[in-house]
């Protein structure tokens, strides 16, 4: 299953309504969406209408509503056209406008659960990464360490470094557990998940936060400079997540779900980290 990020076409579909409607020609990684839930009932933000309201001297709440008509037409249009590759996704999100004047982007539930077994199932560059056999944990295959570097350099964001020990540590608990086999985050990238709900608020936005982090690794779709910011936003709604929700004494859809985060988590996190950083040292 290959993972496809719903930021890129959701850009684009809102670049082209406002060059329709408005004349303003926008390069789509301009138009950033912002992580959201669960406020505003949806998973994504957008400022777009007040970023070009002063431009356009209308209203925010009025382009906001004209460009969530247009892309919604365009959606039902790219549906209808059932030989495209397009509705795969655009079936999957939909846009709606809120009295601020932001535009608001609700995924589909099955697209959520694609994602999360999707992401399981992408392999890292194996030139720069590689899993170990003996524990199912991501790391750096070569690590070249700056000679002039001080220690305190290289331990520069503790916070992703004990994010990445804790889900490392909870990884390898799963694994020593006497658990049934159905119960188990291997079973469940075999036996897909078919129940999203009930869904703790921190685990979307965990999912969220790695869904970003794989769209930037695949399609350079965020800009270099917030890369370290990506990191640091990860750690955070991990923390939340491992404050929040437990992995063992609850269901078996929970215990999939939730293991299968952790997992996810552990890979993006190496995937992000910094050339000189390698988590394995930390451990």
């Amino acid at each position: 299953m290959k993972f496809i990020s719903p930021s890129r076409p959701i850009q684009m579909a809102i670049a082209l309504a406002i060059n329709s409607e408005f004349k303003i020609l926008l390069d789509p990684r301009e138009i950033a969406l912002r992580i959201c839930y669960p406020k505003y009932g949806a998973h994504y933000t957008l400022a777009i209408a007040l970023a070009i309201s002063h431009q356009v001297g209308i209203e925010a709440i009025a382009i906001a509503e004209k460009i969530a008509k247009k892309v919604t037409e365009a959606i039902t249009e790219a549906i209808a056209e059932t030989s495209s590759q397009a509705p795969q996704i655009f079936a999957e999100w939909k846009i709606k406008s809120c009295h601020q004047g932001l535009l608001n982007i609700c995924l589909s539930e099955r697209y959520l659960e694609d994602s999360l077994h999707a992401l399981m199932s992408w392999r890292l560059d194996a030139a720069s990464f590689e899993i170990n056999g003996d524990r199912p944990l991501w790391q750096k295959r070569n690590i070249s360490l700056n000679p002039s570097l001080n220690p305190s350099q290289l331990a520069s964001e503790p916070m992703q470094q004990y994010a990445h020990a804790r889900c490392c540590a909870l990884i390898r608990l799963i694994d020593r557990t006497n658990q049934d086999s159905q119960y188990s985050a291997r079973a469940a990238t075999i036996n897909k998940i078919h129940k999203i709900e009930p869904i703790e608020p921190e685990e979307v936005i965990l999912l969220l936060r790695n869904m970003a982090i794989a769209d930037y690794l695949e399609n350079g779709n965020i800009l270099p400079l917030d890369r370290e910011k990506l990191s640091r936003s990860l750690a955070e709604a991990f923390l939340q997540f491992y404050d929040r929700c437990r992995i063992f004494g609850v269901d078996r859809y929970a215990f999939q779900r939730r293991s299968l985060l952790l997992r996810i988590t552990q890979k993006f996190l190496v995937a992000i980290a910094p050339p000189e950083i390698n988590y394995a040292m930390y451990l």
